[in-house]
């Protein structure tokens, strides 16, 4: 068959935030034109726009997260760079107070990015914007999925046009429900996904869903700090210490000389959002520095907050029945707690094993792409719930016996990384998602872990100077 016979394949992707960037750009080299599908309008420059509330507060992109972003979009960081984004040597340029006291300065094992979401967001559309093969369809809702009547298959999608404030519209045939036919279509919608009751509606039930709650909630703001407060460090991380304090708190730069503040709280002790019980909350946290960091700092935002940090993860890969042509990514299947800083390198990740998985399979999706996506968020999720399951606000499933023995061993290796560069640098890689968590219990590190920690808990934060 010629080629000029050949049907055009076409593919939509539903959201078109990070984690659906990602995925459109793991199509396009597989369909002829792809359509990214928001129910929001799209800001003219690197904005915070509504469908992407958390741009408010701090995001971190770990080292797995880079790697999967410059092999999807070559140059991406070179050009973040360009446009402002510090680089945040890791554990070298770090104030971290863990739970058992302050961690030493050592030598760098990772860089981490520091940008905004909104100037991220910006970039990764641009590169899509100027391919000739991408639309982008904003303002529209995705109310439903096609199916194919004599196979296990999603076949497009049904949508409604939105207002132009981001509401349904009111009369008119905006309101009628237009067909959009694709050969792939990808769910990237987030935490709002309807995926459930769409697979429902059309006889496939609905997935295993898991929730682990620790009860978090944060607010953050940006300043513009006073000259040379931040000589020695470039980010400060405070954490919780439960039960003496549910407390925690991040000072982190991004691009233009602004700085990231995002202050957390478990429990409902949540940080308030007006001038003065902010500063005051941060003034309460279990070290001053960060709020002598602020106490002067001039104020760049008004104060956001957030309540949304439940991890739940959608068992899409275990359902009995899964139609070809669909993958759900991102948020939309696997959530984390946000605080933890993986979400948007596990989307960047499901971008990377959806392009080879496209490629594998001559351009097709099948179950096998859906347990290659879930299984690339296993880490991140044993890391995000193991962490929140140490709190007793948490509510979820609880760890077996071996899981509370994992779970002591993990807290006894963060204490020894607190002095131990090479512990420290096996719990880093695992955090970094460039490890897996079974790194952490090789026997030269297991041996130190053992052992304990090779001097003194350190109750002040440490000098600029770098140990050996």
């Amino acid at each position: 068959m010629s080629q000029s016979t050949v049907a055009a394949r076409h593919a939509v992707v539903i959201g078109g935030s990070l984690a659906g960037l990602c995925a459109a750009r793991a199509l396009v080299d597989h369909v002829d034109r792809v359509t990214v599908v928001d129910r929001d309008r799209f800001p003219d420059g690197p904005t915070v726009r509504a469908g992407v509330p958390q741009a408010h507060h701090l995001h971190v992109l770990v080292t797995a997260g880079q790697q999967a972003l410059d092999q999807l979009f070559p140059g991406l960081l070179d050009e973040l760079r360009r446009a402002g984004a510090v680089e945040v040597a890791n554990p070298t340029d770090i104030l971290y107070l863990s739970a058992t006291g302050w961690r030493d300065r050592f030598p760098p094992t990772h860089r981490l990015v520091g940008i905004s979401r909104e100037r991220l967001d910006w970039t990764v559309r641009g590169r899509l914007v100027a391919d000739t093969r991408v639309r982008f369809l904003p303002g529209h809702e995705v109310v439903g999925l096609l199916g194919a009547a004599d196979r296990d298959a999603v076949t497009g999608v049904e949508l409604r046009r939105r207002g132009t404030g981001g509401t349904p519209r009111q009369g008119g045939t905006g309101d009628e429900v237009q067909r959009l036919d694709a050969d792939l279509v990808i769910d990237a919608s987030g935490r709002s996904s309807h995926t459930p009751r769409w697979l429902d509606r059309l006889g496939y039930g609905r997935p295993q869903e898991i929730t682990v709650e620790s009860g978090l909630g944060y607010a953050s703001r940006r300043y513009v700090l006073a000259p040379r407060v931040a000589a020695g460090w470039k980010n400060i991380v405070l954490m919780p210490q439960p039960p003496t304090t549910g407390r925690g708190g991040v000072i982190y730069p991004i691009e233009n000389d602004r700085w990231m503040v995002t202050l957390g709280g478990l429990g409902g002790d949540c940080p308030p959002t007006d001038e003065a019980g902010f500063l005051e909350f941060a003034r309460g946290l279990r070290s001053p520095v960060l709020y002598e960091a602020i106490k002067d700092a001039t104020p760049d935002s008004p104060i956001h907050g957030f309540r949304d940090t439940g991890n739940r993860r959608r068992r899409y890969e275990a359902m009995p029945r899964w139609p070809d042509g669909f993958a759900v990514v991102g948020d939309a299947a696997c959530t984390f707690n946000p605080v933890y800083g993986q979400g948007m390198s596990v989307a960047a990740q499901a971008g990377v094993t959806l392009a080879a998985q496209l490629q594998t399979t001559g351009g097709r999706l099948d179950r096998a792409a859906q347990v290659k996506v879930a299984a690339g968020s296993e880490a991140a999720w044993l890391i995000a719930t193991g962490a929140d399951l140490r709190y007793p606000t948490t509510v979820g499933d609880q760890p077996a016996r071996g899981g509370r023995l994992s779970r002591w061993y993990l807290d006894r290796a963060a204490d020894v990384a607190n002095r131990d560069p090479y512990v420290l640098k096996a719990l880093t890689d695992v955090f970094h998602l460039v490890a897996p968590l079974s790194a952490v219990a090789r026997p030269g590190v297991a041996l130190r872990v053992l052992r304990g920690r090779p001097g003194p808990r350190l109750d002040t934060p440490p000098s600029a100077t770098v140990a050996g």
